[in-house]
Parts: structure tokens; sequence; C-alpha cells
């Protein structure tokens, strides 16, 4: 991948590339330290476009940015209805042919894969994990590193919190440096609760190596501390 631009990013963080296209981004991930402290950023943005449609936005359109990834969303989800279409088409002419039951529900009411793969939750799932439960706000994290040459790349699953709220994930040094991982904004109904039990997961980066990282704070933007992840 030769360039990347910020809608590149934005995709990558909302699952909306291609399986080549997402092995090709994240070749570049591993030597860009830019873009991987983007893309944390950009997870938030799939709350806000979830269920929107281009159209749905005239007579005031949106950001060409944003415009660009519904399109790009919606022509994804084009893609997999007509996959799924094919799928099923071709298990009806095997039950004919063969005249062999197939159990069809069995084969559509798995979970969407969309919901359990990307790099976030592919991360938590292979990379060495950390979690808390603070006593204090009942807020839950699960934090997943992997090394990277620019530093480290961070996922994060967060539970208990309730909004509105704006939230960032702080990354913290040995030696006290901090920096910021990735920050988003929590809607009313919150993250892992009763109403609302999906976690959201996210994922960053930070410059400071794994080796020299103390701990993680997921705090709110005015400074007030939900819970810290000791590494």
């Amino acid at each position: 991948m030769t360039e990347v631009h910020h809608e590149d990013v934005a995709a990558y963080a909302l699952g909306l590339l291609s399986e080549e296209e997402r092995a090709a981004f994240e070749r570049h991930l591993d030597g860009c330290g830019s873009c991987a402290s983007e893309v944390g950023s950009f997870a938030a943005m799939g709350e806000l476009i979830k269920g929107v449609h281009p159209d749905d936005l005239l007579p005031h359109p949106p950001d060409a940015q944003v415009e660009s990834l519904l399109v790009r969303r919606a022509a994804k989800e084009r893609r997999r209805r007509s996959l799924h279409r094919g799928f099923m088409t071709a298990a009806a002419c095997l039950v004919v042919a063969a005249g062999v039951f197939l159990g069809i529900s069995s084969m559509t009411s798995g979970p969407n894969p969309d919901s359990i793969h990307g790099p976030a939750r592919d991360l938590l799932m292979t990379g060495r994990t950390y979690s808390v439960t603070d006593q204090a706000t009942g807020v839950s994290g699960l934090v997943g590193l992997e090394d990277k040459g620019w530093g480290t790349h961070v996922a994060l699953e967060l539970k208990g919190v309730k909004g509105p709220l704006q939230c960032r994930l702080m990354a913290v040094g040995d030696d006290g440096r901090s920096e910021v991982v990735a920050s988003w904004g929590v809607p009313e109904k919150g993250y892992g609760v009763p109403g609302s039990p999906d976690p959201l997961v996210l994922h960053g980066g930070t410059s400071l190596p794994q080796s020299e990282l103390n701990h993680f704070t997921i705090q709110t933007f005015d400074g007030r501390t939900l819970a810290t992840v000791a590494v």
C-alpha cells in the first residue's frame, strides 16, 4: 500500500475493507505510527453512521469523507446479501438433488461474522491482555497489546459505562510519560449495561513500547478516572 488516505484509516477501523485491502493496510500499519494512532479515533464513528444511508441526509449532504464511508458500507452490505443469497440457492439445489433435508436454519442463525471479527476483536483474542473492574465506578476494561515497530498496538473492550460522556484511553509509561491511545463518545444508553449489553470495542496505538508501559487509564475528558488497567 503506497498511499493511505484518512478514508482508508476510517474504513479499516470500521471493518469496511475487503480481506485483501485489510491485509495490505495492516502491513502499512506496521511501519506507520501516525495511522495506527488514528484508527481508534474512528471507531466511535461507527455508532454515528450505523443504520444511516447517504440519501437519508439529503438535502444536507454530509462531509465528503463520511459520505464515502456510508457508500462503502452500503456496497459491502449489498455484497454480503448477494453472497448470502448465493449460498442459500446452492443449498436449496443440493436439497432437491440429493433428496436430503438440510437444517437451513442452522446456517443462518449463527453470529454475524462482522460482530466477532475485526482488528480490535482479533487483538483482544490473540494479544497479551489485561483486565480490571473498578469497584467504585462499575466500569470494566479489557486491554489487548501487540508489539509493533512503531510502538504498541492497543485494543480496548469497555463495559459498565453510561453516557452521555466523552472519554479517552491514556497509555502511561514507567517514566510517567502519557499518550492518548484513542478517544470516543459514550451515548446515553451506554455500553455493557442493562438495556445495552454490547461492549464498546476499539483500537489505537501508542509510541510507547510494550516493555515500557506501566498502566492504562480510562478517563472522561474532564479528567475523571473510570478505571485503571495495570500492565
